[in-house]
């Protein structure tokens, strides 16, 4: 994981001297700790990381992760007791003059121990460890991948699922079955079935309700693979679609092969939920698309940068974004149609396969 942690301190400024990357415990786990180290197996509550201008890094962890450790490159030093990491993080860092911390996953209660631990100043390097992390080097992409393959699958398994009368946990339950099944350790997060009005709401959150005939069905689901997530959408159309149905899934699928058309490295991320949005704002549903193309993706399902009118976000090579746009229409219901892309150095490469064509099931 060298080539992880020059490229995280190519960022940062010349005077921190070390970064700890700190997890408290589960959910607050920092992300960034699995970037440095590659781990891919273990929980690494309360552990630590340390990383060095020259690429080494050292793991600090308990005795019960000591076995999961052992998948790593870093330098493991174990320790069995609170007091015993306490120290060896003190004598780590002892003659430190500046410490970077990842901010953005470090709890208070962390913090407050990395103070108590060394006398050194703190920066935060979010940002350096953020970017580091949006461009996705061999082994990330073939997780990636595997995860978006998986996830596909099941996206093509959709009509075969889908039946009048299942409820919105049903659905939701079986694609996360089948994930699982093809080689999913994981969802990437919870599965999002929405029928009828519900799917008008993009954040919906799964429950009772049936699907019936002339509703939509929108499943927003992913896969993770080894840490790394894919994040896909889908909607149907049970038993028949009204011409406006037809025309808010035409919208939408014409948007994001725009969205696709406009990628590459080097352009803005505004430029390209620009390309997309004006397809929408061109038909009568202008304005329905409410939320931003696309966002990062990686170890998390949202893995910093988005394409949004509000962010400025210059594409690089081996990225990994999420290509999204929608159009809701409260009280009636939703269409969305999301894949996940690298981009390249001319476009980019969609990684989800599943079919985007209209269907009626």
């Amino acid at each position: 994981m060298k080539e992880r942690v020059l490229r995280i301190f190519k960022q940062v400024p010349k005077d921190v001297d070390a970064i700890i990357i700190m997890n408290d415990t589960t959910p607050n786990l920092d992300l960034s700790f699995f970037y440095a180290t590659g781990l891919d197996s273990g929980l690494f509550e309360k552990c630590a990381v340390i990383l060095w201008p020259d690429g080494r890094s050292e793991v600090i962890t308990s005795s019960l992760e000591e076995t999961s450790a052992q998948g790593t490159q870093s330098e493991v030093i174990v320790f069995n007791k609170k007091a015993e990491k306490e120290q060896i993080i003190t004598d780590a860092l002892k003659g430190v003059k500046n410490v970077g911390i990842s901010g953005s996953g470090l709890t208070y209660r962390m913090l407050q121990e990395v103070h108590k631990l060394t006398k050194a100043g703190l920066t935060d390097v979010t940002k350096a460890i953020e970017h580091a992390r949006q461009i996705k080097d061999a082994q990330e992409l073939e997780r990636t991948r595997e995860a978006c393959r998986i996830a596909s699958q099941v996206g093509d398994m959709m009509p075969e699922m889908l039946r009048e009368g299942m409820t919105e946990f049903e659905v939701a339950a079986e694609v996360n079955y089948r994930m699982q099944k093809g080689g999913a350790s994981d969802t990437a997060f919870a599965t999002n079935a929405s029928f009828g009005p519900n799917s008008a709401e993009p954040h919906h959150s799964t429950g009772p309700s049936k699907l019936r005939k002339g509703q939509f069905a929108l499943i927003d689901f992913g896969a993770l693979y080894k840490r790394y997530c894919s994040d896909i959408t889908r909607t149907f159309f049970i038993g028949s679609a009204t011409e406006e149905q037809k025309e808010m899934y035409k919208a939408v699928q014409e948007a994001q092969l725009a969205g696709f058309a406009a990628i590459r490295a080097g352009v803005n991320g505004k430029a390209v939920d620009a390309a997309a949005r004006k397809i929408i704002d061109a038909t009568k549903f202008k304005g329905l698309m409410i939320h931003s193309l696309g966002h990062g993706l990686g170890l998390s399902v949202h893995d910093g940068g988005m394409m949004s009118p509000e962010v400025d976000l210059i594409l690089e090579e081996n990225m990994i974004l999420t290509v999204e746009p929608g159009v809701y229409i409260r009280g009636k219901g939703g269409v969305r149609i999301e894949d996940d892309i690298r981009v390249t150095k001319r476009g980019c490469e969609v990684l989800t396969t599943a079919s985007r064509d209209m269907m009626v099931i």
